[in-house]
């Protein structure tokens, strides 16, 4: 019997496993001395754990730096026909891109520094202007050295994270790095160094950002931290998050979720953590599309809490649907933050997540209603309404094993509710009423109501 062919292995994965390798394999030319080629970041960090013998990052982008700037470096790329399109922004920061092995690759001119210093001058440079020292490790792969003049390695064991020199300055060069320094922290899950969370600087120093760049990080915190709701908490502790969302930041001032009967947790701020971390728990299947689409719906579910006036507290009657404008404002701050069905869900989960679990108590007229102005669309994304809906339920102390069990029922209410209207003979109801088009959608209205009576007690009865 023939020996059986061991499993393909990606590009990305065969880089993961031995960059060094792949790089030998696919572009050796990248190792001529004169070039101080450089393995840098994520996968130099994982070369220095693996040669310690300790667990490190299984990174699967490769970053690369040397010493040709951009001009001189476009002719070898070219010359080597690996050569990659990039932005102007890219090119501006000295960066280009290339193709080997089948896999688009950066590489940046090292930074700092004057270009006729020593490699390892120049390398020193180009780390001493990284944001936080877990990063600031390099590889030269001309000399096999492993360049951590900051202690990355150390920092890594001890689970922190540390900045490279001063913070302030740090985050004046490129202000997104205030928002990454916290995001890393949570997605590590590693302690965040004192001086970080003590900046001193004004916050207001991240508004000067293009929008999409914090709509980035934003994006990276849900979709990259085992507990988003932690990472904002500190955010808004260190006076940030108010700056970046202040409809967020009302979620973590200390008002209450409700009263105790229904929210044992007692504080708001723990309800989103706790429905945060039970969505992350169940969306590990799903795209990253609809990953982002169902934190985001959960992280703005309740956001009319955070104007409920004090008379009314700790209860908070009608922030369902009061909550929704706060929804379009947040996300209309942040263009990039949530594509059209994205939003769409937010604002419906937003507006209908105590409503929905009440489905079998609303009347057909009611559920008729919500059919035309919520569910009708032929593609919409009931599981993960579901989902989203069911995150608000498990993010109460003690409740956390109802959640599967309501988010398989608001599905199969809806389902069924799509169902049973989509069963009605709309084309028919059409041509009966010629022009009279609101008599057309009074005689629909009517149609779907009645058809959902009897097909509730029809279902009731099984």
């Amino acid at each position: 019997m023939a020996a059986e062919e061991p499993p393909a292995v990606s590009s990305a994965e065969a880089t993961a496993r031995d960059p060094i390798a792949f790089l030998r394999s696919e572009a050796d030319w990248l190792f001529a001395p004169d070039l101080a080629t450089c393995l840098v970041g994520s996968q130099a960090l994982a070369l220095a754990c693996r040669s310690a013998g300790e667990p490190g990052p299984q990174p699967l982008d490769l970053d690369l730096s040397w010493r040709l700037d951009v001009g001189a470096g476009t002719a070898l790329l070219q010359d080597r026909d690996v050569f990659v399109a990039t932005t102007e922004g890219n090119r501006a920061r000295g960066t280009l891109a290339m193709k080997v092995g089948g896999r688009r690759i950066e590489i940046t001119t090292l930074r700092g520094g004057d270009p006729d210093q020593s490699t390892a001058e120049r390398v020193a440079a180009d780390l001493g202007e990284r944001d936080m020292t877990i990063g600031a490790l390099a590889f030269e792969l001309a000399t096999a050295q492993l360049h951590d003049p900051h202690r990355g390695l150390e920092h890594w064991r001890q689970q922190r994270v540390v900045p490279v020199g001063d913070p302030a300055q740090r985050v004046r060069e490129h202000p997104v790095r205030w928002l990454r320094y916290y995001r890393k922290a949570h997605e590590l899950g590693f302690v965040l160094e004192r001086s970080i969370r003590s900046l001193g600087l004004p916050p207001e120093l991240l508004l000067d950002l293009p929008p999409e760049a914090i709509a980035l990080e934003l994006r990276a915190v849900l979709a990259k931290c085992a507990s988003p709701g932690r990472c904002l908490l500190e955010l808004h502790e260190d006076g940030v998050l108010a700056t970046l969302a202040p409809e967020l930041a009302r979620q973590f001032d200390g008002r209450p979720a409700g009263p105790q009967r229904w929210h044992p947790e007692v504080s708001q701020a723990l309800h989103l953590t706790l429905a945060l971390e039970w969505a992350v728990t169940r969306i590990a299947e799903l795209d990253d599309r609809d990953r982002l689409a169902v934190l985001l719906a959960v992280l703005c579910h309740d956001l009319g809490k955070g104007y409920t006036r004090d008379a009314h507290l700790p209860s908070h009657p009608g922030h369902e649907r009061d909550g929704v404008p706060y929804v379009e404002q947040l996300l209309d701050r942040w263009p990039g933050l949530a594509d059209p069905r994205a939003r769409s869900l937010a604002r419906d989960v937003c507006a209908l997540h105590v409503e929905v679990r009440h489905f079998d108590e609303l009347r057909p007229g009611t559920l008729a209603d919500l059919y035309d102005s919520f569910f009708r669309a032929k593609d919409y994304p009931v599981e993960l309404f579901a989902m989203a809906v069911a995150a608000d339920s498990a993010g109460r102390l003690g409740h956390e094993p109802q959640g599967v069990e309501i988010e398989r029922r608001v599905a199969e209410d809806l389902r069924w509710l799509r169902e049973v209207c989509a069963s009605v003979d709309a084309g028919a109801l059409r041509r009966q009423h010629a022009d009279d088009l609101d008599g057309f959608r009074s005689a629909l209205h009517q149609e779907r109501a009645r058809a959902l009576a009897h097909g509730r007690q029809h279902r009731r009865g099984h």
